[in-house]
């Protein structure tokens, strides 16, 4: 393989993927990632382009810092727009450590541009370990699609590999260093380092692509007034949880607005579509981030109240509701007083399928209706009622 040629169509091949990227960043400037994996590509064809220079009459402090600097610069570029894409929190203290490790890593490299060999190793090491932190952030991606995450983890991984074994060749081999601080024998680790980078810059596209479709598949799961999970993804949720935990007590809960249709005629639809919001909030503010919340009709929520026994969640139940009537007295200013009834059984998914279970909480909530309203209803799998259920208001 032609080493010249396998460069050029590297350089090439980044060029263009960055330009790519720079490009779906004007298009979607809030997507920063793009921008900051495009700056990663150009850093690399840079640094490659002075490492290239080096036989000519370049000055070292070109040649080797600023070139080294660049092809640091390109996975560190790349780090930060995994953090950008990612599920990590790039907290204020983890920016001053970040640019603090940064400014310390670029200061070695000035001390040690003279010493070729040294240089090498400390770049190795620094891209080593920046490609594994890639890595460990792609595992904290938002990204669902598992196949196309343990590729690109898998490349970071090799890339850290390679780059780790550069260094120890350097180590092995310290007597025989051409010109560029490396032995003879690291030119595969050195066609590999440009292969593995020409692969993750091709790539970083398709994450363009799989954010999208997971906006795509967020928008098809969610109720598009309260951003809860719709009929259909709650359902689907629960279908889950009987499947992976048939022997996890659980609850699920019936929830609807108490004369919403009152609301409605005598505020008008946006106050009676807020009410709807509101009490969404309320009930995402107050449970777990682990219970299962959606919207199945228009003033109607169902909520499965995960790992909980029966008294734990007959308490929750009742604060939700004199929390809606304690809070939500006004909308814009309407003086609405909403109230909301709730129905509620309690289940091990190993011993009551789940359609069972939607009927016996949607008949607890009728009987909530039925006693007045702003009332809580438990049922409970009994023989002596002739549909074998029982209530206790």
């Amino acid at each position: 393989m032609h080493l010249p040629t396998v460069i050029t169509l590297a350089l090439a091949t980044n060029f263009i993927v960055g330009l790519y990227l720079y490009l779906l960043y004007q298009r979607k400037p809030k997507d920063r990632c793009f921008k900051l994996w495009s700056y990663s590509c150009g850093f690399f064809v840079l640094g490659s382009a002075l490492v290239v220079l080096r036989p000519y009459a370049i000055p070292n402090f070109f040649s080797f810092f600023i070139a080294d600097c660049l092809l640091l610069l390109a996975p560190v570029y790349l780090l930060a727009g995994l953090a950008q894409f990612s599920r990590f929190r790039y907290t204020k203290q983890r920016r001053q450590q970040a640019l603090g490790t940064l400014a310390i890593v670029i200061a070695i490299f000035l001390a040690s541009y003279q010493q070729p060999g040294l240089l090498s190793i400390t770049v190795a090491l620094a891209i080593a370990l920046t490609f594994c932190l890639c890595a460990y952030l792609l595992h904290k991606s938002i990204i669902t699609e598992p196949t196309f995450t343990r590729t690109l983890q898998s490349v970071f991984l090799l890339h850290a590999l390679v780059m780790f074994i550069q260094a120890l060749l350097v180590m092995l081999n310290w007597q025989q260093l051409n010109l560029h601080g490396l032995p003879e024998s690291s030119v595969y680790t050195l066609l590999s380092h440009i292969l593995l980078t020409t692969l993750t810059t091709l790539l970083l596209p398709w994450l363009s692509f799989l954010k999208l479709e997971r906006k795509l598949t967020l928008k098809s799961q969610r109720d598009g007034l309260t951003r809860l999970a719709n009929r259909e993804h709650f359902f689907n949720q629960l279908e889950r949880y009987w499947q992976q935990y048939p022997s996890t007590p659980a609850v699920f809960m019936m929830i609807d607005i108490d004369f919403f249709k009152k609301v409605n005629d005598t505020f008008g639809h946006a106050v009676g579509d807020q009410a709807i919001v509101s009490v969404a909030k309320l009930l995402s503010k107050q449970l777990r981030s682990n219970d299962i919340i959606g919207r199945i009709g228009g003033e109607e929520y169902a909520v499965l109240l995960i790992d909980i026994d029966e008294q734990t969640a007959l308490k929750i139940s009742h604060r939700l509701r004199q929390q809606v009537a304690e809070q939500l007295k006004f909308i814009e200013e309407a003086n609405v007083e909403l109230t909301i009834s709730i129905g509620m059984v309690h289940v091990i998914p190993v011993q009551h399928d789940r359609i069972t279970a939607f009927k016996l909480a949607d008949d607890a909530l009728y009987a909530s209706k039925q006693a007045g309203r702003n009332t809580v209803t438990l049922a409970k799998f009994g023989p002596d009622i002739d549909n074998g259920l029982k209530f206790d208001i």
